[in-house]
C-alpha cells in the first residue's frame, strides 16, 4: 500500500503474462495428449470428467481461453482459478499474479476474425413454421400440454412461433435436422421476428442423448442469441431481461418483459454483448441465468462485457438455488417483482439474489 492507495492489478495485462497451459497443469495435476493436442480433465470439482475434455485456444484479442467440451463451460485463466479454487474474482487475480505470472508479456498469435453469420437456409424457416402449425393440431397436443405444464400460455407461444415436432411421420425434415423423439421446437428469432435457427427440446430424451439438439451448421449458424417478444396485450415492464435459453426468455416475455435468450451459459462474449447493447436502447438490462456455477459465471461475464460496452449498471439476478427462471416462475407467482426496477427502485446496480418466497432481491457482498 502506497500513499493510502491499494496496488491494482490490471486484468488484461495480467492475462498477457500468464501461460494458461501452466495454470491448468497446476490446477488439474497435468495434461494429456489427445489427437495431437493438449487436453486436461475438467477443473470444476463438481464435474467428474473421465475423459480429458478441456482444451485451450487463443481468441481474436490474443487472450488464451479454455473450454470444457463435455460440460460447456470455460473462460480465461482467471475463470479457471475461480472455478477450481472457488475464489471470487479479486482473489483469483491475486493468486495468479503471485503464483503464475511471468515478468514479461507473452507474445501470442490472435485467432483470425470470425466470419460474419450468414443467413440460414430457407429450410430452417420452413421447418419452424410447419412445426408451429403442428403445435395446434391433435398430433401436437402432447407437446402443447408439456409446454403448458412448463407455465407457457398459448399467446406467448403464438407470438414467438414455438412449435411441435411429433416425429418424421408428421414433420419431414432434411438430414442434419434433429429428430428421433417428440420435441418442442424453440425458434431463435432475429430482431425482425424471422427464424434464423432453432433448438429442439425432446420431451423424453432417449437414453444417453441430451435434452436439446440443433440443426447442423450447414443449415444455419448458431446466432447465440434469440429475441423473444411479449404477446399482444401483456402489461409492459421496463427492463430488457437476458435469460439462459429461449424457454426462460418465453417466461419473461409472457410477463411483459422484452427478452433475449442466450443459447448457453458459455456463450457470453463480445458479439453477444454487442447485439444486446445495440438493441437495448434506453432500457435497463437485467441478466437472469440459471442458479448454478455455469450460469453464475456466464451472467457475471456478460455483465462485465456490457459494462465495457458502456451499458450502465447491468444487474444480475439469480433464481433460488439450483433453479432456472422457469422453475422460479412456477413456484413463485410474484417472481417478476424482483426483476422490475419499478417495483424495487432503490436497487439499481450490483448482483442480486432472491430472498424469501417473494423473490425480492438484496445486493450480494462484493
Amino acid at each position: 500500500m502506497t500513499g493510502g492507495s491499494t496496488f491494482r492489478i490490471d486484468r488484461d495485462e495480467l492475462l498477457g503474462r500468464v501461460e494458461l497451459t501452466e495454470v491448468l497443469d497446476a490446477l488439474s495435476a497435468g495434461g494429456f495428449e489427445r489427437h495431437g493436442r493438449r487436453a486436461w480433465r475438467c477443473i470444476d470439482p463438481a464435474h467428474p470428467d473421465e475423459n480429458p475434455s478441456v482444451k485451450v485456444s487463443v481468441d481474436r484479442t490474443g487472450t488464451q481461453r479454455w473450454r470444457c467440451w463435455s460440460g460447456g463451460h470455460g473462460g480465461t485463466a482467471i475463470d479457471a482459478v475461480m472455478v477450481a479454487k472457488s475464489m471470487p474474482v479479486g482473489d483469483a487475480i491475486r493468486w495468479l499474479n503471485d503464483h503464475h505470472a511471468h515478468l514479461d508479456t507473452i507474445t501470442r498469435q490472435p485467432a483470425p476474425p470470425s466470419k460474419p453469420i450468414g443467413r440460414p437456409d430457407p429450410e430452417v424457416a420452413s421447418y419452424v413454421h410447419r412445426a408451429h402449425r403442428l403445435l395446434w393440431t391433435t398430433a401436437g397436443e402432447p407437446v402443447r400440454d408439456w409446454l403448458h405444464q412448463r407455465g407457457l400460455a398459448d399467446d406467448v407461444l403464438k407470438a414467438n412461433v414455438v412449435g411441435a415436432d411429433p416425429g418424421r411421420r408428421y414433420l419431414p425434415r432434411p438430414k442434419g435436422f434433429p429428430g428421433g423423439s417428440p420435441a418442442a421446437v424453440y425458434p431463435a428469432l432475429d430482431t425482425n421476428g424471422d427464424p434464423v435457427y432453432f433448438q429442439a427440446r425432446f420431451l423424453d430424451p432417449p437414453d444417453g442423448r441430451p435434452k436439446y439438439d440443433n440443426p447442423a451448421r450447414r443449415w444455419a449458424a448458431n446466432p447465440r442469441v434469440a429475441w423473444v417478444s411479449p404477446p399482444d396485450g401483456a402489461t409492459e415492464r421496463s427492463p430488457l431481461v437476458v435469460t439462459e435459453g429461449i424457454a426462460d426468455g418465453l417466461i419473461a416475455a409472457q410477463t411483459g418483459f422484452a427478452a433475449v435468450g442466450v443459447l448457453g451459459s458459455q456463450y457470453p462474449d463480445a458479439r453477444v454483448a454487442d447485439a444486446i447493447a445495440e438493441h437495448a436502447h434506453d432500457r435497463s438490462i437485467v441478466i437472469c441465468f440459471d442458479a448454478d456455477n455455469a450460469g453464475r459465471r456466464g451472467a457475471e461475464r456478460l455483465a462485465e462485457i456490457l459494462n465495457e460496452r458502456g451499458v450502465a449498471n447491468p444487474t444480475v439476478i439469480e433464481p433460488p438455488p439450483e433453479q432456472d427462471l422457469t422453475d422460479w416462475a412456477r413456484h413463485d407467482p410474484n417472481w417478476a417483482d424482483a426483476i422490475d426496477p419499478q417495483i424495487i427502485p432503490h436497487l439499481d446496480t450490483g448482483r442480486l439474489q432472491p430472498v424469501g418466497d417473494l423473490g425480492v432481491g438484496l445486493p450480494l457482498p462484493g
